[in-house]
């Protein structure tokens, strides 16, 4: 496995290199894969908050099971615009398991607001904090421009984000299937999976984006055979957003063809 890690250690940070000021990378793998770039360094987190705030609820819902099917009222003043389908649905009581459906299967911003709101921003940041995130901060909800416009801003790194993927795939505690499928049904597709995603391709990706103006992020866990990986790409400030788009799905694409090898690997070795 070493020469495989070393080659995709070296096509990432090919891809990367030209724009190390613009890029934040952490990864890491099953098989003992490290690759670091930029990664502790906080950016505007787009959609990547709602990872931390999916912790925090699972986290609560661990001890307090009966939290997962609460009742959550939704008051036409509460719906935003952006990423999502409340805005266009007429029901008006969904329950948490639902809004957190919502959150990472279409990233519904309103969901998003109403679990902050459920469940307290502050409480959600100190759990955050309390649990190592030093990169990240929940500093608003979603699309609230007074809060931006204020200075308030959502935050994470490439390594909280990765972080973040890992806890619920490969963490000690683990996460229901049910929310691993919201990540591998999710409709944003185009980033880390874009290159071979409804292809004829064996590899899972299980993944969650973030944009904003000048921004695009993904994390996700690639899976493939009992071999995977973890990572998360962050971007910022690219002069043209599709020269961003492409080095993150080539970067999912090099992943991809990593894990086909390593489990052809396993293969070859057993045919011995």
């Amino acid at each position: 496995m070493s020469e495989l890690n070393e080659k995709l250690s070296e096509k990432i940070d090919a891809l990367s290199a030209p724009f190390r000021s613009h890029i934040g990378i952490k990864a890491e793998g099953s098989d003992g894969f490290h690759f670091s770039l930029n990664e502790s360094i906080p950016m505007l987190s787009a959609s990547l908050i709602k990872l931390p705030i999916l912790l925090y609820v699972c986290d609560q819902a661990s001890s307090e099971p009966s939290i997962i099917d609460r009742k959550v009222s939704l008051r036409n003043s509460e719906i935003v615009g952006g990423s999502g389908v409340l805005q266009v649905l007429s029901g008006r009581e969904w329950s948490v398991r639902d809004l957190l459906a919502l959150m990472i299967s279409v990233s519904d911003n309103t969901a998003t607001n109403l679990i902050i709101d459920t469940f307290g921003s502050e409480r959600i940041q100190k759990w955050i904090h309390d649990h190592g995130y030093s990169e990240t901060i929940l500093g608003r909800k979603l699309m609230d421009e007074a809060a931006e416009s204020a200075g308030f801003r959502n935050i994470i790194s490439a390594r909280d984000a990765c972080r973040s993927i890992q806890r619920i795939f490969t963490g000690e505690s683990p996460y229901p299937e049910e929310v691993k499928r919201w990540f591998l049904c999710q409709q944003f597709r185009y980033k880390l999976p874009g290159l071979f995603d409804e292809m004829p391709n064996p590899v899972s990706v299980y993944n969650k984006t973030g944009e904003i103006e000048k921004m695009d992020h993904d994390a996700a866990f690639f899976s493939y055979r009992g071999h995977y990986l973890a990572i998360a790409v962050l971007t910022r400030d690219f002069a043209n957003r599709q020269t961003a788009l492409a080095v993150i799905q080539n970067i999912g694409k090099s992943i991809s063809d990593y894990l086909i090898k390593a489990a052809e690997s396993d293969h070859s070795s057993s045919s011995l």
